[in-house]
């Protein structure tokens, strides 16, 4: 009997051994696989967080060459190469953060992108430079020519003021303007009178001044004189008219003189084709087409 029970408890025992250890073994292995989702939980975070700052990091970066663009508009033409290049590697990169458990990849691509930003950047900044240095110089070539021109106009003013000057200054003048009304005596001599119905003949008088940049040569002088009613007088029934700056005029009268650029008296005789009226009569002197004097006279 005292045998079996000491079986009994070896049974017994052997059976707690075999219990401890199972719990052991079972402890163990909870303890193993806790700590491995501890750590696939832990990768995963991870994971997680170098996405959303490879995302982040991505995100930056289109902000920035948005900003480029936006502030180096101008130069878009001229960087529209790299500026697909790097959309496209934009877009890959997108692609791989959605779609990979595996961030290698998008990583190695955004070092890549990173480095073409950089040469992008550099290249802008190249361009824009070299854009500056242009518009500086276009500024400078414009205001050099803005000087040009104005002293050309200034010159063009000041040829033309001399000009004008000069041409002002080459036209001829003429003394005070004299006029004798005259009748013949019996005898054939020539006396004034102021008697209308007796004058045969007007005479004008007057020099032309020294003038030694006026044109030398031929000069016409046409007299015109218009009765008390305005009406010209004439001496023959030809139709006489000459030339003046704004149209063409009748005149009473014409005699070419050779200038010399001296003093050059003048006397025309013109002799009445009908009898004149009383009345206030007007004299105009008139050089190759000027008008350069006027003379009022009185006959009763």
């Amino acid at each position: 009997m005292q045998e079996q029970n000491s079986v009994a408890q070896k049974q017994s025992k052997k059976w707690q051994y075999i219990l401890g250890g199972a719990i052991i073994i079972l402890v163990v292995f909870l303890f193993v696989q806790d700590k491995k989702i501890e750590k696939q939980q832990a990768l995963k975070i991870q994971f997680i967080e170098e996405k959303n700052a490879l995302r982040d990091d991505l995100d930056d970066l289109i902000d920035d060459h948005d900003n480029l663009l936006e502030q180096y508009g101008e130069l878009n033409n001229q960087l529209v190469e790299k500026d697909s290049t790097i959309r496209s590697q934009i877009a890959e990169i997108r692609n791989l953060i959605r779609t990979k458990e595996d961030l290698d990849a998008a990583k190695a691509k955004m070092e890549i992108l990173k480095s073409i930003s950089k040469k992008y950047l550099k290249d802008i900044d190249s361009l824009y430079t070299i854009n500056a240095q242009l518009y500086n110089e276009k500024d400078s070539v414009i205001k050099v020519n803005k000087n040009i021109n104005w002293k050309n106009y200034k010159l063009n003013k000041e040829n033309k003021e001399l000009i004008d000057k000069v041409n002002k200054g080459s036209i001829l003048e003429i003394s005070e303007i004299f006029v004798e009304t005259l009748k013949y005596r019996n005898s054939g001599k020539e006396v004034e009178t102021t008697k209308a119905s007796r004058v045969i003949m007007i005479r004008t008088n007057f020099d032309i001044k020294h003038n030694p940049i006026a044109e030398k040569g031929p000069k016409n002088v046409h007299l015109r004189f218009l009765n008390p009613k305005g009406k010209i007088l004439l001496n023959t029934s030809r139709k006489q008219l000459f030339k003046t700056d704004a149209t063409e005029l009748k005149y009473s009268l014409l005699k070419q003189v050779q200038y010399e650029n001296k003093v050059l008296p003048i006397s025309i005789d013109f002799k009445r084709r009908n009898p004149l009226n009383e009345g206030d009569y007007l004299l105009e002197v008139y050089i190759d087409g000027l008008l350069l004097g006027t003379k009022k006279f009185n006959l009763k």
